[in-house]
């Protein structure tokens, strides 16, 4: 078999959404895929702050995160950008003043708004921590900043702050009135693009895989693509829909694609 590049989302495509686990058919079929010669890269909108060490572990040949703002391939830089200093400035202001829950997440840490009211994302925030993410809040923000995840307190505000926000960048709604806020330019489907670019590889020798709507872009882009899980929203723009991660979602769609 030809070699092949196969991109792959982190969250609830290798890890379940349900048990936050690796199931082990999973990691089995990666490093299968590995011995087989096949360049593995993991696609997501982690950035590398938020990445925990599992995802290390998998030894992937390659990381495009933050929905394509930042891009390793064989531990070597291939892409960065960050949030320019005014438009952060004038975001922080924003969040405040609409009332707005927020994740920055940068590449070395992971900085979150006061007083977070969101079930969701305090539900994140156990989990970061049991990850040992690097966390702080706003006031403390130092680091550059790739992307944002927010949820709205006030839905008055919705309409007012996704009109600015669409100035600069990607707007990609995540439902239960959250959002992520990626720079304008960057996805999913350009990480991969730039990845091709530098690899000289075509698109027909590449595959796919994801299970949520910031996957859209890849999906789109790349004619081997796979839906994990039950998303109808999604199901029209992909060439397989396959079970969940948790019900070895993973495995199935390797097989239907004879990678396996």
């Amino acid at each position: 078999m030809n070699k092949k590049i196969l991109f792959f989302d982190y969250d609830g495509t290798i890890v379940c959404n349900q048990t936050k686990e690796m199931p082990v058919s999973t990691i089995h079929a990666l490093h299968q895929l590995k011995e087989e010669g096949h360049l593995l890269f993991m696609n997501t909108g982690r950035t590398k702050a938020i990445l925990d060490d599992r995802a290390y572990k998998l030894n992937f040949d390659g990381y495009i995160l933050g929905c394509g703002s930042y891009i390793e391939y064989q531990n070597e830089l291939l892409y960065g950008i960050r949030i320019p200093e005014t438009i952060k400035k004038e975001l922080i202001d924003k969040v405040k003043e609409y009332h707005i829950d927020a994740f920055f997440e940068g590449t070395n840490a992971l900085y979150i708004t006061h007083d977070i009211q969101s079930p969701r994302l305090l539900k994140i925030i156990k989990q970061y921590q049991c990850e040992r993410v690097n966390l702080h809040y706003i006031e403390d923000l130092v680091d550059d900043v790739v992307k944002l995840f927010i949820c709205f307190q006030d839905l008055q505000y919705v309409e007012v702050f996704q009109n600015w926000a669409i100035q600069h960048f990607e707007y990609i709604d995540r439902g239960r009135n959250c959002a992520e806020l990626v720079l304008k330019g960057n996805t999913k489907a350009t990480g991969i693009e730039k990845v091709l670019h530098h690899l000289n590889v075509s698109k027909e020798d590449c595959y796919v895989f994801g299970d949520s709507n910031n996957d859209m872009p890849m999906f789109s882009y790349i004619e081997n693509s796979a839906l994990l899980g039950d998303d109808e929203n999604l199901k029209s723009s992909v060439k397989f829909v396959c079970k969940s991660a948790q019900e070895d979602g993973l495995v199935e769609a390797l097989e239907k694609f004879n990678l396996l």
